[in-house]
């Protein structure tokens, strides 16, 4: 029953994150206990699974001890949990938002966070749990917790494919939709996925690739397009002469080619790899 009365009192305070903040805003990871030994490296797990599923930019406690000084414990204390006390803290070691970990024991242990605004100095979201002694929550319970706490746009991440060609007015197909034609912007689009990459234009041989796009990276794609009926680059004597000298030399080197499609009949099966 202790255990009810005491989730049904937190949860009770909870409240849910509407704003999109930026989506790589630094953030810092503190803990609150309450004389409790309990969780141990609670911070650190929250950390780990913001790091992998979003975009943010992490401050863990020790990074924001060795910003704000051996006082920083103490501090946290003193504040006992008050969202403005704790913005202080946020702003001094350059954070736009703080999560208090709080950690305390009521028979069971009780698992808090809030996230705090620090340039407005309240509370954003603050969520709650109890849970049995010796049971930490999983991985995908700490998924979840932070899936409550912060808003679904900061789990979705990105990645840029910058897109140039050697001619003008070619469309740009990628990952089947088509994107405009070049000059083209660098496109930003979620990762990491894979996408197909097709530069085509009336006269020319299309050129075709397969991006592996990682989150917060950017790609850039140099597509050159021979016109029809001229010789492209991989088809001049000097280029297979010029090769095979490489592959004599190649040894145990692992050699990529780029692939294009041969008069728009399909790949040109020329990624090929030399050991």
């Amino acid at each position: 029953m202790r255990r009810v009365l005491a989730l049904l009192a937190l949860v009770g305070l909870s409240t849910t994150a509407f704003a999109d903040p930026d989506p790589k805003r630094k953030v810092a990871v503190l803990e609150y206990r309450s004389g409790s030994a309990a969780l141990p490296g609670i911070a650190k797990r929250l950390i780990a699974t913001l790091g992998t599923q979003t975009s943010l930019s992490l401050v863990g406690p020790e990074q924001a001890r060795i910003a704000y000084g051996n006082a920083l414990d103490s501090q946290i204390v003193g504040c006992s949990g008050e969202a403005v006390c704790i913005a202080e803290i946020g702003q001094k070691v350059g954070a736009a938002e703080v999560v208090l970990v709080g950690v305390s024991e009521l028979g069971d242990v009780i698992l808090t966070m809030q996230r705090i605004d620090v340039s407005a100095g309240s509370v954003s979201a603050r969520i709650a749990d109890s849970l049995a002694e010796g049971e930490p929550p999983s991985d995908a319970q700490i998924t979840a917790y932070l899936q409550r706490l912060f808003p679904q746009t900061d789990f979705k991440r990105f990645g840029v494919i910058d897109i140039v060609a050697n001619i003008t007015g070619a469309v740009v197909t990628v990952g089947g939709e088509k994107r405009g034609n070049t000059p083209i912007e660098p496109l930003t689009l979620p990762a990491p996925a894979t996408y197909e990459v097709r530069i085509e234009k009336d006269g020319f041989v299309p050129y075709s690739t397969r991006i592996a796009l990682p989150p917060d990276g950017t790609i850039k794609v140099e597509a050159e397009l021979s016109q029809r009926g001229q010789a492209a680059w991989y088809q001049h004597w000097y280029v297979f002469a010029g090769l095979g000298v490489l592959l004599l030399g190649a040894g145990a080197t692992t050699i990529y080619f780029a692939t294009r499609d041969s008069g728009g009949t399909g790949e040109l099966g020329v990624m090929g790899e030399v050991r």
